[in-house]
């Protein structure tokens, strides 16, 4: 069989030392308008003249929305005398069914079936992509054949791991999207506190237009059917055309709301309830008709709205509207980043990170934006009463005019100088009522506006503190170190004092986290990161969690002799934990690495660490439980545990 599995294109050789691999450029596909051909008819001879070798240049395999099934094929060699396991992605999470089938030798075929039709628990690994763990033997060949039909884009992005390569990758991914989440989260949750303090209807509008941008993406992404509804599999897809919807109807909403379009723009507000009438219709229509059908109506129907909505936004600018700008550069962020997308998905675009993250970059754009148009808003609140208070004290001033007038009319007849007088008690009678009323409205706005600055401030504060802490331990984290070391480097530099750096690592830790996972290891940490934080005694002395098992422990204005003296008591601090696990207690010890020195003009800071670094691998070197301080030069240490002299020699794997 493998011999009818072998075709024209070259086959991909794997290396060792290769952690990722696009195969894009190695594949052949071949479109099936028929949707009946199987593995058989492929393996036939006759069908070799059927198969097209692959000429794109992006990253991946796109045909756009088509009702063909698609057959796409590739070889990989292990050239090796070793055995090799890699992990093949297809990076698009919608797709709707992918069977694969794995020849090796004369076999038989092994089939694998994936898809977002399938419950998530039946993937071989549980990933918002489909993942597909892949073993070779020494010398062996494998050939993939790939068939998938699909009512989403026809998009395939195929990628081969190495499982460092993928978790790293993996990773990197989790941060962009956590931080995209983290945004979309705080900004419901303020707008939504600040849409129950004041109950203005922009502020509704604005949550749920956030919210239903948010789980949009989350449901193109596979991020909804991996944590949300992983067993709905009919509703997977839905869910991608009723948030989308759910954006143009909120999004309609706010846009008419918010540029007062009943009065500014008559016709505009018409257009605007149209499209929530038609968004509300193709929400319905989502339960009868195909996905393909129902997506491209909603893409039409989004950029329409985001077109009308920028045309609207761009007249209110014109006419002077100040909060209008923010609005309009919101809406052309997100049409920009959503016309990328649409056009991605029709095939008009390649797809590659620009292409299918645009519409996140674009909506955290505009959410921002419409933010600031929100207050920008108040603002203009605030200065219309201002101005109504200046007219108010005009019109006191035309008043106590016509007060004059009426006591110089006094003069001439009794008869004038009663009414006159009935006038100016009336005036007064106005003026006391206006100035009651100013009164009352300047406190209010003072109010709501020291309220909301006051969130406002506390949401910031929560977040910067977010950003510089360590989510396990507690302790600060890397970016906070790297600001705390450059400040006290500096400092120290100017007013020529020692700055101590302590590199702190859990010896065998790795070893800790295979026998007793990575729960315990995670309580491990924590213990270990409270300890050393208790041995901090000035408010400027900082510990931060250095990456993984690594701490570091920063101390300003301190010289060798108290940085070893700090270190020993912190190694004695951890070596006395009483670690208890399965009622056994288990030992816990440290390797510190230790330099303290004035930093000179043209020194960095980060040399400062590379030389606690440098000490700290001696340390796991002459046994680990020690404090080694660097003494300066590059071929040794001082060891203040055992007072030796050793060549250094880093080995940082545990």
């Amino acid at each position: 069989m493998l011999c009818n599995s072998s075709f024209a294109i070259g086959t991909l050789p794997l290396s060792p030392n290769q952690g990722e691999y696009l195969l894009t450029p190695y594949t052949e596909y071949l479109e099936d308008p028929s949707n009946h051909l199987d593995l058989h008819d492929l393996l036939s001879p006759q069908s070799s003249q059927l198969w097209q070798s692959n000429t794109e240049s992006s990253e991946t395999i796109n045909f756009g929305y088509t009702s063909s099934t698609y057959w796409i094929r590739f070889n990989v060699t292990n050239p090796n005398n070793t055995h090799d396991e890699r992990y093949l992605e297809i990076a698009y999470a919608v797709l709707d069914h992918i069977n694969l089938y794995l020849l090796v030798d004369d076999a038989a075929p092994e089939k694998i079936a994936l898809g977002d039709k399938l419950p998530f628990h039946s993937r071989p690994l549980d990933h918002r992509n489909f993942i597909v763990p892949i073993k070779w033997q020494p010398n062996q060949t494998v050939s993939f054949y790939l068939q998938i039909k699909t009512s989403s884009s026809m998009q395939v992005p195929l990628t081969l791991w190495k499982t460092k390569s993928f978790i790293e990758g993996t990773q990197r991914e989790l941060l962009g999207l956590g931080i995209y989440y983290g945004t979309m989260f705080v900004m419901v949750l303020y707008n939504l506190f600040v849409f129950l303090s004041v109950r203005e209807s922009n502020y509704l509008y604005y949550v749920c237009f956030v919210a239903s941008s948010a789980l949009f993406l989350a449901s193109l992404n596979g991020i909804s059917f991996q944590y949300l509804w992983p067993n709905a599999t009919s509703w997977n897809d839905q869910a991608i055309i009723v948030f989308l919807l759910g954006i143009l109807l909120f999004g309609s909403l706010f846009t008419r709301d918010f540029l007062q379009l009943k009065v500014t723009k008559p016709h505009l507000e018409k257009f605007t309830n149209l499209l929530c009438i038609l968004a509300l219709a193709c929400i319905i229509l989502t339960a009868f008709l195909p996905y393909s059908t129902m997506i491209i109506i909603s893409i039409a129907l989004s950029i329409a709205a985001i077109c009308a909505a920028i045309a609207a936004g761009t007249m209110r600018w014109a006419e002077g509207d100040s909060s209008a700008k923010y609005y309009t550069v919101a809406w052309f962020s997100l049409m920009i980043g959503g016309i990328i997308l649409a056009f991605n998905k029709l095939n008009l675009l390649p797809r590659n990170f620009i292409t299918e993250n645009a519409t996140q970059i674009g909506s955290a754009l505009e959410v921002i934006l419409l933010s600031f148009a929100l207050a920008d808003r108040l603002n203009v609140e605030k200065k219309k009463r201002f101005e109504a208070q200046a007219n108010s004290l005009e019109l006191e001033k035309v008043a106590r005019v016509a007060q004059s007038e009426a006591l110089t009319q006094e003069r001439n007849a009794r008869q004038a100088q009663d009414k006159a007088l009935e006038h100016e008690r009336e005036a007064r009678e106005a003026q006391a009522s206006a100035l009651g009323i100013q009164r009352r409205a300047n406190e209010t706005l003072e109010r709501r506006v020291k309220e909301r600055t006051n969130e406002l401030e506390q949401v910031n504060k929560k977040l910067e503190n977010l950003s510089l802490t360590d989510g396990l331990t507690g302790i600060r984290n890397r970016r906070y170190l790297n600001k705390a070391l450059s400040s006290e480097f500096s400092r120290a530099h100017r007013e020529k004092e020692p700055l101590g750096v302590l590199l702190i690592d859990i010896d065998h830790f790795k070893n800790f986290n295979d026998e007793y996972g990575h729960l315990i290891g995670d309580d491990c940490l924590r213990q270990v990161a409270s300890t050393i934080r208790q041995q901090t005694h000035r408010d400027n002395d900082v510990v931060a969690r250095y990456g993984g098992e690594e701490f570091c422990f920063l101390l300003p204005n301190t010289d060798r002799e108290g940085s070893l003296h700090i270190a020993e008591q912190v190694r004695k601090s951890v070596e006395s934990i009483y670690f208890v696990v399965d009622d056994k207690p288990v030992c816990i010890t440290i390797s510190i690495g230790v330099v303290s020195m004035t930093p000179l003009a043209d020194a960095e800071p980060e040399g400062l660490l590379e030389m606690a670094d440098t000490a700290l691998y001696k340390a796991k070197d002459n046994g680990r439980n020690q404090v080694i301080y660097f003494d300066g030069t590059e071929d040794t240490v001082d060891d203040s545990t055992n007072d030796e002299t050793n060549d250094v020699k880093a080995d940082k794997n545990d």
